[in-house]
């Protein structure tokens, strides 16, 4: 596990229990929580012996509760240092270094439409992120590909986002960008989502109605970048004709298909990174406006826990500018 992804992970881990915020130190980070009157500091190093960690804030349930949700997303070859203090004041830990990527298995990336009949070459592939989480916006990417720049993908190390680290899917995304025939990246901010979700519930949709007007506008966007284009693939997160008929709305012409598991072509995958990384940069700069530390990702209770902390400090009012209001999440305020 590298130092970035360890370090997101402590931060992912600890917003459960309160406000996080995050500093750069000399070699390394300082994690600082706070809960209701009491402080805790975690300073994280990145040393020539590995990952050291240092906590400070005296002694408290909180750092407690703390040191405990951090021993569990240790990685396994942890060789744990000395424990100083009558309560685990100041604890020091070294983590040796650790193989691989912050990643689960992926099946591979390919071509996943290089078998079908008349392919020719050149495609495009979409994809979300954003849908699961509380915070933060729906985003829809559209990446078109040929063959070649597929393969230059494909060896720089694409795939899909579920299966990289944060720090990954950033730099990835970049060499997408400059890669790829054309692409779009379309970011439906909070405020903006939680209307139009209102007018699709008003009219008796869902939440499928909504990923498809982005997909078909996404879609759009980059087909109008290279219109030479004439095939395009998605996945098959609902069974229904809205998205072959929107697009064919504007192109009259363009094969759709759609399948479970898309992203395993290297085009959809690309449109996940892109997704993913537009989702990355809006949740940093929301979590700079609400004034609450790290935003945590995702819909469980943590981004529950971060929401009150909003209501608390800027009010009721502001709450759809950042979350999905239609969440589970919103009843349990």
């Amino acid at each position: 596990m590298e130092f970035e992804d360890y370090v997101n992970a402590i931060e992912e881990s600890l917003c459960t229990l309160g406000n996080v915020q995050t500093k750069t130190i000399e070699y390394g980070v300082q994690i600082i929580l706070t809960g209701i009157g009491k402080k805790v500091t975690l300073n994280v190093y990145n040393g020539r012996k590995g990952i050291s960690l240092v906590w400070g804030g005296g002694d408290s349930d909180l750092q407690t509760q703390a040191i405990d949700l951090v021993h569990r997303i240790m990685p396994q070859d942890i060789r744990s240092g000395n424990i100083t203090g009558s309560k685990k004041k100041k604890e020091e830990q070294v983590i040796g270094d650790a193989p691989g990527e912050a990643c689960i298995n992926a099946e591979k990336v390919r071509f996943l439409l290089e078998d079908e009949p008349g392919f020719p070459g050149v495609w495009m592939g979409s994809d979300e992120s954003g849908k699961g989480d509380y915070f933060g916006p729906l985003v829809v990417a559209a990446v078109c590909l040929d063959r070649k720049r597929g393969e230059t993908l494909l060896e720089a190390g694409v795939k899909d986002c579920k299966t990289m680290s944060d720090n990954r899917v950033t730099e990835l995304a970049e060499v997408i960008k400059k890669t790829s025939l054309a692409f779009s990246v379309l970011v439906m901010k909070p405020h903006v989502y939680n209307i139009r979700y209102g007018q699709i519930q008003g009219q008796g949709g869902t939440l499928n109605v909504l990923l498809a007007l982005g997909h078909i506008a996404a879609l759009k966007k980059a087909w109008e970048k290279f219109p030479k284009c004439k095939w395009a693939l998605v996945d098959q997160f609902a069974k229904n004709d809205s998205i072959p008929d929107g697009v064919h709305a504007f192109n009259p012409h363009m094969k759709i298909l759609q399948r479970p598991r898309a992203e395993e072509d290297i085009a959809v995958a690309a449109a996940s990174v892109l997704a993913r990384a537009a989702f990355l940069q809006e949740i940093q700069e929301l979590g700079k406006t609400a004034g609450i530390g790290r935003i945590p990702k995702g819909g469980g209770e943590a981004a529950t826990n971060a929401a009150r902390r909003l209501l608390q400090k800027q009010g009721s009012d502001v709450l759809g500018h950042y979350v999905k209001l239609h969440f589970a999440n919103t009843r349990n305020l």
